[in-house]
């Protein structure tokens, strides 16, 4: 299960991608990312994740779109 603080990836344009959550939400995120509004949806079971990269950028994933890194399920 996610939770704040959980190292994630996801794969993103056939690259992998990694990150820590910051924020969970079951309803709706929101973020400016490069002068553009992101907004994601998320639903009880399917909770919408704000996540600052490695890289330093913030983006929005969905449960289902990412995977625990397997040193945080220790």
């Amino acid at each position: 299960m996610v939770e704040k603080g959980s190292q994630v990836q996801w794969m993103n344009s056939r690259t992998k991608r990694t990150g820590q959550v910051v924020e969970i939400n079951e309803k709706i995120i929101q973020i400016n990312r490069n002068g553009v509004q992101v907004t994601r949806m998320g639903k009880p079971d399917n909770r919408v994740l704000k996540i600052k990269q490695d890289q330093g950028d913030m983006v929005l994933k969905l449960e289902n779109e990412v995977e625990v890194l397997a040193e945080q399920l220790a």
